[in-house]
């Protein structure tokens, strides 16, 4: 089942169950408030199927990015560093949070910043925590995840050079959804193919089972130190074919679409203006 997050006619966060190209209103709020309901599989199953909505009408949310928290693993792949100096293989998995307001929803505008021309993407698979907990083992970590995403960590690479939070945090720079596809439509999260497009030319390309730690080798390790909570998001890494992997670079312009596609979730697409257009 695909759960998605809108602008209700009031303005207000809603939900919907997607069926094919319509939307089904269930008018729970956010995604977050659901999964904060020990029941919300029940919820959603007893909900009745009226299409109500066609998506093309429906301004979809940043689902999770604001009312959630968001951790995203680095260097998941093997791959050519984008940010400069290569570094070693990890022998844990490095991760950085994401704060509100850095992410947008599906068919918002990407804000590419003033103050550099390093703007990047990274197409990346996202696990949406269902059940939270602390110290959970590998073998256990996917009973945890409520459903799949698609996410763009939105990357300013001169920044990043700072500090990696601060290449990874700003305002508007990356996007998840376009909704949730819950954990039983996914058979197999290590074997899902994963793509990033930029004005049609397909830029990354690869196989989630090409990641260097597992989901739930990542999952388990998170929840070593922190307690995870329903309606976190993990994003699991991106591979190559990042815009700053290319020789010369290939950034993000004003004016470009950029498309995540992952098998069995959807296309997460998102048009890319300049700050100063945008203010």
């Amino acid at each position: 089942m695909r759960i998605a997050e809108y602008v209700g006619e009031d303005g207000s966060p809603t939900l919907g169950v997607v069926i094919a190209n319509g939307i089904s209103p269930i008018g729970l709020g956010t995604l977050h408030d659901l999964l904060q309901k020990p029941d919300w599989q029940m919820t959603i199953a007893d909900h009745d199927v009226v299409i109500g909505l066609a998506i093309g009408d429906v301004t979809f949310r940043p689902m999770l990015g604001d009312t959630g928290r968001v951790f995203a693993a680095g260097l998941n792949y093997e791959k050519i560093y984008p940010a400069g100096k290569q570094p070693p293989t990890p022998k844990f998995p490095p991760w950085f949070s994401k704060l509100p307001g850095t992410l947008v929803g599906h068919n918002e505008l990407l804000v590419a910043p003033r103050v550099s021309e390093t703007f990047d993407y990274e197409a990346e698979l996202a696990a949406v925590i269902g059940l939270g907990g602390r110290h959970i083992t590998v073998e256990h970590a996917l009973d945890h995840v409520a459903g799949w995403t698609c996410l763009n960590d939105g990357s300013v690479r001169a920044w990043q050079r700072h500090s990696v939070n601060a290449g990874k945090n700003f305002e508007r720079s990356g996007s998840i959804g376009p909704w949730m596809v819950t954990a039983d439509e996914i058979d197999d999260p290590q074997n899902l193919r994963l793509r990033a497009r930029v004005d049609g030319e397909t830029r990354q390309d690869a196989n989630t089972g090409d990641m260097i730690f597992s989901v739930a080798e990542i999952i388990s390790y998170l929840s070593q130190s922190i307690e995870l909570r329903p309606g976190d998001v993990i994003a699991t890494g991106s591979p190559e074919g990042t815009g700053g992997s290319f020789d010369p670079p290939k950034f993000l312009e004003p004016g470009q679409q950029l498309e995540v596609e992952i098998e069995g979730i959807g296309v997460l697409t998102n048009t890319v203006v300049g700050e100063v257009d945008h203010d």
